[in-house]
């Protein structure tokens, strides 16, 4: 006769026997820990007390098998309870003894693995997946990712990439789900080439999904592969691939670096007109940009004209009066000159409306109501030099000590007047002898002192050579914008370069909306900018020394330079730049 004591260790061997044969033929992928599956469903109070009562019992048991099962069982359990630590530990026993196949001791490391991650130890979680990976089996493509997966969150990207590429080698296919899962991997660590392979696969796979299509071309940027980039893109267009906005606008800023403007305006001309991209004065900017360098300059007024009256963008219309002038079109300019000014202008913009406004008087030989524009832009920061050469052209009578004190006229700014035009003729000047020897004005002579808002930019560093970016400026601009759009942004306005004490130069665009920077690019919150500023039309050839005379300028206005500066980039047909200093 057996005893109660006895009878309960038989029945729990008879049990755990019972149940290793099944188990045994369902080894195969049938149990996977909480990560990813529930593996034994919920338990109930039964079964809690015959695993409590396994627990006492398994240090008594003898047979291998009998005990690697038990302990897998117990930590499965123990799993299922969040019990890391014991689960861990009877997963140690279960292979110590090595009582199961080597089928199961896969399955067991793998679980095991998964315990390590639960409970972050990554080390661990590793050692456990290349002892699975050692064992003398067909290679399973799990192993590999998971390994993967754990490299990353040690930090060990060179890893990540030789887990990843173990898959491929083996000739181990991936699912779906696995496949971005070593995409986002691959992405992360910089491996895009990579990328390519696996976007191609997902492509096959599923050849209207979207994501793809654009990921794709993301990754072949990120290589600086533009014409392959472009190419992917316009294909994807053929095969009627939904555009976002910001997809939409990369294409055109690719075909525009790829030397075809034409077919980036007529890209953006039909994204306008079927609302895919806002029709924002930026946009409407960029459309005019486009044609103007595709040489077709209709289109290009029209665009712009657009652009200007949609939006009433003050610096529209000035681009606008300036095509208009070298069309010889003095009324239509004026015209839109006085649709420019017919609100206050921002002071910015007074001295290049009254210059502009100047030159169309003038052209309609309204010398007097010419006279006073020159005059007025002679009296807020902008074009002074430009509007004094004027001045000296047409032999006109100094300004009195009253027409000094305010501008008055159509495009006023802060401290001005509106007034209306004349619409006279008559000449009502009185002329002035012509110096032998023109005097030429000082640009810093004009200073304005003032502060530029808060604001962030998108910037990329370009070392510590200012001629040499300034002289680059034109090609370094489209590569910021299209990484600027890339990254989901976009800008709010003209190019900077920016200086600070100590800090390699950059470049940046003014931010709009959120932008996710990688590699060199990054986001540059900037505080309110205490300044003194001058704005110089003409190529700057030697941008340091300029700089050192300017800062002199504001010296002698009881000014100290703090070493910040700031040279902003006007857009225009000709080389316009507004020079900051920071100033205290």
């Amino acid at each position: 006769m057996l005893t109660s004591g006895q009878t309960r260790h038989f029945f729990i061997l008879v049990c755990l026997s019972l149940w290793a044969a099944v188990a045994a033929s369902q080894e195969q992928g049938q149990y996977r820990s909480k990560i990813q599956l529930d593996p034994l469903g919920e338990m109930g109070k039964g079964s809690e007390m015959s695993a409590a009562e396994l627990e006492q019992q398994i240090s008594s048991i003898d047979d291998p098998y009998a005990k690697s099962s038990a302990g897998r069982f117990l930590a499965r359990h123990h799993v299922q309870q969040k019990n890391y630590p014991a689960a861990i530990e009877y997963y140690q026993q279960a292979l110590a003894v090595s009582g199961l196949s080597a089928v199961a001791n896969r399955e067991m490391l793998r679980e095991l693995a998964q315990v390590y991650l639960l409970d972050e130890n990554y080390a661990e979680a590793a050692t456990a997946l290349e002892r699975a990976l050692a064992i003398d089996l067909v290679p399973d493509a799990r192993d590999f990712l998971l390994l993967a997966q754990t490299r990353y969150r040690q930090g060990n990207y060179v890893e990540v990439v030789v887990a990843l590429d173990g898959i491929a080698a083996n000739g181990l296919q991936l699912e779906s789900p696995q496949l971005r899962q070593a995409l986002a991997l691959y992405y992360r660590t910089g491996a895009f080439e990579q990328c390519e392979d696996v976007l191609a696969m997902l492509l096959k796979e599923e050849p209207g999904n979207p994501e793809y299509w654009h990921q794709l071309a993301s990754v072949y940027l990120q290589q600086n592969k533009r014409k392959q980039a472009l190419d992917h893109l316009v294909l994807a267009r053929e095969k009627n691939v939904p555009f976002s906005s910001p997809e939409l606008l990369l294409l055109v800023d690719l075909q525009a670096l790829n030397g075809n403007p034409f077919g980036a305006a007529q890209i953006l001309e039909q994204g306008l007109a079927a609302g895919d991209v806002p029709a924002d004065a930026a946009n409407q900017r960029k459309l005019f940009e486009l044609w103007l360098q595709a040489r077709e300059r209709d289109r290009a007024v029209a665009a712009l004209e657009k652009a200007a009256r949609g939006s009433g963008d003050t610096e529209l219309y000035l681009y606008l009066a300036q095509l208009q002038m070298d069309d010889e079109q003095g009324p239509r300019m004026e015209d839109t000159l006085v649709q420019a000014c017919a609100a206050q202008l921002d002071d910015r913009f007074v001295s290049r409306a009254n210059l502009l406004l100047g030159i169309s008087l003038l052209k309609q030989h309204r010398e007097s109501d010419a006279r006073r524009a020159f005059i007025n832009a002679t009296l807020v920061g902008g074009a002074n030099a430009e509007a004094a050469e004027w001045l000296q052209y047409m032999q006109a009578a100094p300004a009195t000590e009253g027409e000094l004190r305010r501008v008055r006229g159509p495009c006023y700014g802060s401290e001005g007047k509106q007034e209306p035009l004349s619409k006279d003729p008559s000449v009502a000047i009185s002329p002035v002898q012509q110096a032998a020897e023109p005097v030429q004005a000082e640009p810093w002579l004009d200073i304005e002192i003032k502060t530029v808002p808060a604001s962030r930019f998108f910037t990329s560093p370009e070392g510590e050579d200012l001629q040499s970016i300034i002289s680059r400026v034109r090609d370094l601009a489209p590569r910021l914008n299209v990484s600027l759009v890339k990254a989901g942004g976009s800008a709010n306005g003209p190019l900077h370069i920016i200086g600070s004490p100590g800090e390699e130069l950059q470049i940046g665009f003014p931010l709009r909306g959120t932008a996710q920077p990688r590699g060199r690019y990054r986001i540059y919150s900037a505080g309110p900018f205490n300044c003194a500023a001058i704005t110089l039309t003409e190529k700057m050839d030697e941008p340091a020394d300029l700089l050192g005379q300017f800062s002199a300028g504001v010296a002698e206005l009881g000014y100290s330079w703090t070493g910040e500066f700031r040279i902003v980039l006007q857009p225009g047909a000709s080389p316009s730049y507004e020079i900051q200093l920071g100033i205290e």
